[in-house]
């Protein structure tokens, strides 16, 4: 364990990103199953740049070699994994729901083939909005999860952002009685309206900067909100708590996505205590329950110049876990204006490059 250890400690060192004996060990049975780079970040469930990290380290000490695009043990890391009784990982998840406890059901399927055919024609993802969309199929587990919990019929429903589409699936649905949408990007809101206009959805679509304050008819109107925050601690007290302050009373309902991919679990704490201070009981943690289509600015991304081998990645890497919360007495939103940059830190790997102190470029919204 040894060399574990002193492997985390370097690691940590270097990245400024918490790291374990037992997050080695993750990369290590990841490298097991997988020589591809973003199958083990995918598997190791560590953040992308402690992954980095911990790859080259576990180099240096001639425990991995780089052949071409492949990440492989050498044979001192193999007889290290039989000395520790490292086992690879073994998967039990559903294959009927993917893991997420609810499917697509006939009551959905006609309104899911209607966002099939409309989400083939979505503007594509962009850098500068820190935009990447969940598979379709996801979009409408969300609604069935929402629905499964009494969270969208006869209600009012808000999304704030909205590159996966929320909005369009949930009017496609008729459940919820109102859905607002509040998005930065013009693009979005003008498709958003045209698929409204086209299948009559009446779609309440804004274009909106969620730094700045809501608008004062958003504010405690709504029973159930839809966000997917950026992955800092600051962002998602920002866009959570903007969530909760559309929400109208006790017991009213809050979705979105954490990752592993850019948040260690010393971070998933700090971001669950900024949860249960707004006055919030997390309800559901499903793991990796949000599948994001690959997008086509990696190259750009930070985690791309921390690769220690350059290939892009083929098969769905980025996942979170999607959250589910209520409110109780006491709870409270926030809707400060929001300024400085909170999409960027240590833990980043989806953003522009970062550096201890600052960032290259720094995002323009």
């Amino acid at each position: 364990m040894e060399i574990l250890e002193q492997i985390a400690q370097e690691a940590e060192k270097n990245t400024q990103v918490p790291a374990y004996p037992r997050s080695v060990e993750k990369v290590i049975a990841a490298i097991m199953s997988t020589p591809n780079f973003w199958k083990i970040v995918d598997l190791s469930d560590e953040p992308l740049p402690l992954v980095a990290e911990i790859l080259k380290l576990l180099n240096k000490h001639d425990l991995v070699v780089f052949e071409g695009t492949q990440i492989l043990l050498t044979e001192a890391g193999a007889e290290l994994v039989k000395k520790l009784g490292i086992e690879t990982f073994v998967s039990h998840r559903c294959p009927t729901c993917n893991g997420r406890g609810v499917v697509i059901t006939d009551s959905l399927k006609e309104a899911f083939e209607k966002f099939l055919k409309i989400q083939e024609n979505r503007p594509p993802a962009i850098h500068q909005y820190d935009q990447g969309y969940v598979t379709p199929e996801n979009t409408f587990a969300r609604v069935a999860l929402a629905d499964s919990r009494g969270d969208l019929r006869g209600k009012s429903v808000v999304v704030l952002g909205d590159d996966d589409l929320m909005s369009i699936a949930l009017a496609l649905t008729g459940l919820p009685k109102k859905v607002t949408i509040l998005e930065i990007d013009e693009r979005l809101i003008n498709f958003i309206k045209e698929v409204s206009d086209e299948y009559n959805l009446n779609i309440d679509a804004r274009v909106h900067d969620l730094r700045q304050p809501l608008p004062e008819d958003v504010v405690g109107n709504y029973d159930t909100f839809f966000t997917d925050p950026p992955e800092t601690v600051e962002a998602i007290k920002a866009f959570v708590g903007r969530g909760v302050a559309t929400l109208r009373a006790e017991r009213c309902a809050g979705y979105f996505g954490v990752t592993r991919r850019e948040s260690s679990l010393d971070k998933w704490r700090r971001i669950q205590k900024v949860l249960l201070d707004m006055g919030l009981v997390i309800t559901d943690l499903l793991h990796n329950f949000n599948e994001y289509v690959n997008w086509d600015y990696y190259e750009d991304m930070r985690g791309w110049q921390l690769t220690p081998v350059k290939e892009p990645p083929k098969d769905i890497w980025y996942k979170s876990t999607q959250f589910r919360v209520e409110t109780v007495r006491g709870f409270k939103g926030f809707n400060d204006p929001i300024v400085g940059d909170i999409y960027n830190d240590a833990e980043s790997s989806t953003t522009y490059l970062y550096f201890f102190g600052g960032l290259l470029p720094a995002f323009i919204f």
